[in-house]
């Protein structure tokens, strides 16, 4: 059934673009968005999106005093769960 794997290609975009899908997936997922017209035009979207934020987004630099208390903090929080 086709829309079972347009859904499974779609849900795993964000993988392929963040580069956390695993190297044996992506020959096919490659193969299914090239061929699929659908999860190609969701696939260029995602991509834009993630263009325009990474390109918006500015990275701040911040005291090493500043970092060292927010990871304890989360640290304080995940303990906690």
């Amino acid at each position: 059934m086709k829309d079972n794997t347009c859904q499974k290609v779609v849900d795993k975009i964000p993988l392929y673009l963040d580069g956390e899908m695993p190297e044996n997936e992506i020959p096919i997922f490659l193969e299914h968005v090239q061929y699929c017209s659908k999860c190609m035009t969701k696939f260029a979207s995602e991509q834009t999106f993630k263009e325009v934020v990474r390109e918006r987004c500015e990275r701040k630099c911040i005291s090493s005093h500043l970092a060292d208390s927010i990871k304890n903090r989360i640290s304080m929080l995940l303990a906690r769960s």
